[in-house]
């Protein structure tokens, strides 16, 4: 006899949720029972704490109804017991954060593991140390020397951006080998390398403040009567957490600086942008799972000389409101990159929002504490559902 089994329970969220189960209970123990129902097991699933529910049985060859209790074990919290299956989700990090727990890295992992866990979830960081390539009739890679047998993981390239394409081969030695990550090798080349995310923006029509790259000083004064006046910000197109940008306040400073930063036969080309001063040292913070807007937030530069707003150099930080048309400015930049997890930087002109950048490996932390939202938990929930899309 096979018999088909829908079910109702309360959760504790105070809500009501049904699903048709298939393969996900293990039946411990059933009340008021005289015939033999076929359920079969999940690897999927994991066993917890013992749940009573009461199941309306359909016996498709007596065609009835019939009432039992069952006292089964499933693979999540009761309060999404038909919402979530259980996974262990992998992470790639460039290395495990041994020096400081309050490193972007280490902070973004502790908020992704305590999101992970509140969902029945696990968390297993893989460092770049673990991995080892191999090449044979097609890539592949080990982990601690043994094959993965996951077929999604979320990466976190915390990476410096000099030599990028080196540093994200990692990750495209995962594809190579079946499996997706999120972000994608492409996306987080194009987000990491600031040239090729500018030409990406601008490719899709994207509003920046007025952009220029230079491999020489020869040709400033050209650019300045194009910008306007000065200051202008200057960065290196291999910078991150705000690291590598200056602001120059005259032209003789800027051939200056240009000149000793492009000295070096193998130094890389250089960043001119124009300054927005009605920004006044903020910006905006918009962090994009899966097409979707999770979270915003204002970062003010903590001292008024202080040009830079990044969190991680101390910025202060509050919840932002967005209007549409930042709205959909973020969601456009994020998707002009490929990026399915983002941080995009927008800054208020008064010719509108403008994008400064966009993040391949947002920091969680600072926007998590701004706005009360639980980023992470929106990540791992993202994570998820894209398992659930793999065959």
């Amino acid at each position: 006899m096979v018999i088909y089994l829908s079910a109702s329970c309360h959760m504790t969220r105070e809500r009501s949720g049904s699903a048709i189960i298939e393969k996900s209970l293990e039946v411990l123990s059933i009340s008021d029972r005289r015939e033999s129902a076929s359920i079969v097991p999940n690897s999927d699933y994991i066993n917890k704490e013992p749940v009573e529910i009461s199941i309306g049985a359909i016996d498709l060859e007596k065609n009835c109804h019939i009432l039992y209790t069952f006292l089964v074990r499933i693979s999540i919290y009761p309060d999404s017991l038909f919402g979530y299956f259980y996974m262990n989700i992998h992470v790639l990090v460039p290395r495990l954060p041994k020096e400081s727990t309050d490193s972007a890295v280490a902070s973004n992992i502790q908020l992704l593991q305590d999101a992970a866990t509140h969902r029945g979830h696990t968390l297993s960081v893989i460092a770049t140390e673990d991995c080892t390539f191999t090449f044979g009739k097609k890539p592949s890679i080990l982990v601690n020397n043994k094959k993965p047998r996951f077929k999604l993981m979320l990466t976190q390239p915390g990476f410096l951006t000099k030599n990028v394409e080196v540093h994200a081969s990692l990750i495209r030695q995962f594809e190579l080998s079946g499996i997706r990550c999120v972000n994608s090798f492409q996306s987080i080349v194009k987000a990491k390398n600031k040239i090729r995310m500018t030409q990406k923006l601008s490719k899709h029509g994207i509003p920046m403040p007025k952009t220029y790259i230079v491999h020489s000083s020869m040709h400033l004064s050209e650019i300045m009567s194009s910008i306007g006046s000065f200051p202008v910000i200057l960065k290196s197109v291999v910078g991150s957490l705000g690291i590598g940008v200056a602001i120059v306040e005259s032209k003789q400073g800027l051939k200056s600086v240009v000149e000793m930063m492009l000295a070096d036969d193998h130094s890389t080309p250089l960043m001119i942008q124009g300054y927005v001063r009605e920004s006044r040292g903020k910006d905006i913070r918009v962090f994009v799972v899966g097409g979707k807007i999770v979270a915003a937030m204002e970062r003010i530069a903590r001292k008024r000389d202080e040009f830079r707003s990044n969190f991680s150099l101390g910025g202060k930080v509050k919840v932002a409101s967005l209007s549409a048309k930042e709205k959909r400015l973020a969601l456009k930049a994020a998707e002009a990159l490929g990026l399915e997890i983002a941080g995009v930087d927008i800054i208020r002109s008064n010719a509108g929002p403008q994008i400064l950048e966009v993040n391949s490996n947002p920091g969680m932390k600072g926007i998590t504490q701004a706005t009360g939202i639980d980023v992470a938990g929106a990540v791992i929930d993202y994570i998820v559902k894209r398992a659930k899309r793999i065959k």
